[in-house]
């Protein structure tokens, strides 16, 4: 059986995002929380504000797709974005020297720490690049300030 790149990245994105993940928090007082069932609940969102290191398109490590390494006030946080396609249909870049703030949850891969974000907000402008499931969005369902706000804002509870 042959399988497509993109179906085989979709597989390993879905089966990464529905193991068992610890919440990371920037307040050193936030406490870690799961979902019983193991899977992406939006209430345990947490944001990450910062400023972009690096920014990397393809990297070559998992999960693959797009990299931010994001210098915060507690530290380097590794950011995954998923398809970079869907930041150029939004027609959003991201540089090294920006403040930008993610919303979205961590997860260990391997032995290292990675943030899934599924909100990226940089000024005003918010895109979404997960669904409220935590799965990336495909390239052509990109969404923009509107819907992401819906989303962000739709949200209940968890810490910020």
């Amino acid at each position: 059986m042959n399988l497509s790149p993109r179906f085989v990245r979709y597989l390993a994105s879905l089966c990464l995002l529905t193991a068992p993940c610890a919440v990371l928090g920037q307040r050193p007082n936030a406490k870690s929380a799961t979902t019983a069932s193991g899977g992406y609940n939006v209430a345990n969102d947490v944001s990450v504000q910062g400023t972009i290191l690096s920014y990397t398109e393809k990297s070559k490590t998992a999960p693959l797709g797009t990299h931010v390494l994001l210098q915060t006030s507690s530290g380097n946080v590794d950011v995954h974005l998923g398809d970079a396609r869907v930041l150029r249909q939004a027609k959003l870049s991201l540089q090294q020297g920006m403040n930008v703030r993610f919303v979205g949850q961590s997860r260990t891969v391997g032995k290292n720490t990675v943030f899934f974000a599924r909100l990226v907000q940089t000024g005003a402008r918010v895109v979404a690049v997960r669904s409220n499931h935590g799965l990336p969005l495909a390239q052509g369902v990109a969404r923009g300030n509107a819907a992401a706000k819906n989303a962000a804002t739709s949200q209940q509870g968890g810490a910020r």
